[in-house]
């Protein structure tokens, strides 16, 4: 994965974990992913930018929604309504 999809993680031998670190997202903790296609990430960023309390934080999820932004203004056409049909074609 790219640090330009995701400058947190990446996925090593089939695990996600922290680049900083190495360290592997236990197999028993959910993760949840938004996509850039997604027509609801936005929404769902935005409202979890309003929840933070940790200024270092809160500048760098403001600029993945910024990223989030000009994904959709340059590719209106991939926007869709988000399902969870796995075999949907892209």
């Amino acid at each position: 994965m790219r640090v330009s999809q995701e400058p947190k993680y990446d996925v090593r031998d089939g695990r996600i974990v922290e680049r900083q670190t190495g360290d592997p997202i236990p197999d028993d903790e959910p993760v949840f992913i938004f996509r850039g296609k997604d027509s609801r990430a936005l929404t769902a960023l935005t409202a979890y930018y309003a929840a933070i309390t940790d200024q270092g934080h809160a500048k760098a999820v403001a600029a993945r929604i910024e990223e989030f932004k000009a994904f959709a203004r340059a590719h209106p056409r991939r926007m869709k309504e988000p399902d969870t049909d796995s075999s949907a074609p892209e």
